[in-house]
């Protein structure tokens, strides 16, 4: 089910440059069979991903049923409540982000970003750009998006600390995060429905293979070289080159997060020859080694 959320078009460019995404939280949470959380608003924006399970929204108003793989954006001040299976409750991935700076010096805890709706206050949310953004949208690679999540949930060790560098950090991974999401959830007609087609038969294919067939895709589509580029950043905030690059190194984190090939199998399977060149590269992607990112985020062994 799609909900739309503005029912006018604005140009993504114009919207998106006047405004500085700031990631606030990120966190996992596991619902009981037939938990309900309360009516409610929340003063953050927030993209959530149904990792296991399924449940029921209410947003606005309207209810439309999740399912694995659901991609959800609310926006500040949105009315909702959550309902989870009462057999296969669900298992969220959720990220609450500022659109734009906003000051709430009492906000000390994530739970004071939530309230209900008589107690809510308006002036504490942040401006909200004027997209055409899908509420509600399926992926079909969900270990990929649970990847995402991962970048951007600090370890217990770090919660609460308040050096710059890993706000820094993390709130550089959101950025990156939010184009991959916004690549999806833009409503058709708010970008080149080229460009579109493009980013979809990225998905399905390596980064290998992206690379050898990115120039003849947009060629097929009527696309000059140039014309490609200007298109492709204004859409995706990156050149289609650092687009694969980034890419490439999202399947190696969905690797290393969901299967039991050995870090040696994973670097030879996307093109590196050198195991230390592989932890080396991987390391100033992510901030941490393959291994690293491996104990925080894979499979038991």
């Amino acid at each position: 089910m799609r909900i739309p959320i503005y029912s006018f078009r604005v140009d993504y460019v114009t919207c998106y440059s006047e405004f500085n995404p700031l990631l606030l939280f990120a966190q996992k949470y596991v619902f009981g069979p037939g938990e309900q959380c309360p009516l409610r608003r929340c003063y953050a924006s927030a993209i959530i991903l149904i990792e296991s399970g399924k449940g029921r929204l209410e947003l606005n108003g309207k209810r439309c049923d999740v399912e694995p793989g659901s991609l959800v954006y609310i926006s500040a001040g949105s009315v909702h409540r959550w309902t989870a299976d009462s057999q296969e409750p669900m298992v969220q991935r959720c990220v609450y982000f500022d659109w734009k700076y906003v000051s709430r010096p009492d906000f000390q805890y994530q739970r004071d970003y939530f309230c209900g709706i008589q107690t809510y206050r308006k002036e504490l949310i942040s401006p909200l750009p004027e997209l055409e953004l899908q509420e509600v949208i399926r992926s079909g690679n969900i270990q990929l998006w649970v990847s995402y999540f991962n970048t951007l949930t600090p370890p217990p060790e770090i919660l609460g600390q308040r050096n710059p560098w890993y706000k820094l950090q993390y709130n550089g991974a959101f950025q990156t995060f939010l184009h991959h999401y916004m690549a999806l959830a833009m409503k058709k007609g708010a970008r080149d429905p080229r460009i579109s087609r493009i980013l979809s038969l990225m998905e399905k294919e390596t980064p290998e293979q992206c690379e050898r067939n990115l120039y003849r895709w947009a060629e097929e589509l009527g696309l000059k070289k140039s014309r490609f580029h200007a298109l492709f950043k204004a859409d995706t905030g990156y050149t289609p080159n650092d687009y694969v690059k980034r890419l490439k190194y999202r399947r190696i984190a969905e690797d290393l997060a969901g299967s039991n090939l050995s870090i040696t199998d994973i670097a030879s399977k996307h093109g590196f020859s050198s195991i230390h060149y592989f932890s080396k590269a991987f390391r100033l992607t992510t901030g941490l080694s393959p291994s690293e990112y491996r104990k925080k985020y894979g499979p038991a062994l």
